[in-house]
């Protein structure tokens, strides 16, 4: 998410919420946020569609005044980290049927500093209108490769030196936290399978470790994005 300053309007009437806001309008606000005036209802709106003072609430069909106006800040490069932190963390995505999720893998993958993301399999990839609604632009950012038969280049990538972990949910799975106690490997690989049948028993079988995430509640296993993210950011913190 982009850091965010907010141009606040006055709230005593929309005559002089207007004067507040409309002048800042030609700074293209990336966001607004909307307040009733007959129920309360309060809304977003991003991006922002038109420059209109006023909407119609979705919920009563009132007059909707402007609460806040959000606009872009440029971030200070300098306040970043090193472009290139340890461990290399490169990711294989096999047979992953979600645009979306493959999407959200890009995103993850711009802010961690991820080094490649290897599409595999029937995973989309972009150009694709589904990834590029939820990876907002990473799709461009992080390098990316496709490849017809995960194993094979599994096999190549583990000849290479990478350290194979295949992030599943099995019985003889290692807890993430037990191996962040650990020396990481100097370059890792981190695949994700298909969303219901899992990871191919055959990248499995060629992978150093077999990886899961703690499930404190009924359900066994994160949405791979969001699996995908868990996992990513506790390596990245642990290193």
């Amino acid at each position: 998410m982009l850091p965010i300053s907010t141009i606040i309007a006055n709230t005593n009437s929309c005559s002089r919420r207007r004067s507040a806001i409309i002048p800042h309008m030609q700074n293209k606000p990336i966001g607004i946020f909307w307040e009733c005036r007959a129920c309360g209802f309060r809304f977003a709106e991003a991006p922002v569609q038109s420059h209109s003072a006023t909407r119609q609430c979705p919920i009563c069909g009132g007059e909707a005044i402007i609460g806040v106006a959000v606009y872009p800040q440029p971030t200070n490069p300098m306040s970043r980290p090193s472009p290139t932190p340890h461990p290399t963390i490169a990711l294989l995505l096999d047979n992953l049927r979600s645009a979306y999720n493959v999407g959200s893998a890009f995103r993850t993958a711009d802010g961690a500093g991820i080094t490649h993301l290897y599409l595999t399999g029937i995973t989309p990839t972009p150009p694709h209108q589904g990834i590029s609604k939820t990876a907002l632009g990473a799709e461009r950012t992080v390098p990316w490769s496709k490849h017809l038969n995960a194993p094979q280049l599994a096999a190549r990538l583990r000849s290479e030196g990478w350290t194979i972990w295949a992030m599943e949910t099995a019985p003889t799975a290692i807890p993430l936290q037990t191996l962040l106690k650990t020396e990481l490997p100097k370059h890792l690989l981190l695949v994700f399978g298909n969303e219901v049948a899992g990871i191919d028993p055959a990248l499995l079988s060629l992978a150093n470790a077999v990886v899961s995430l703690p499930m404190f509640g009924a359900k066994e296993s994160l949405n791979v994005a969001s699996a995908l993210a868990a996992a990513v950011y506790a390596i990245r913190t642990a290193s």
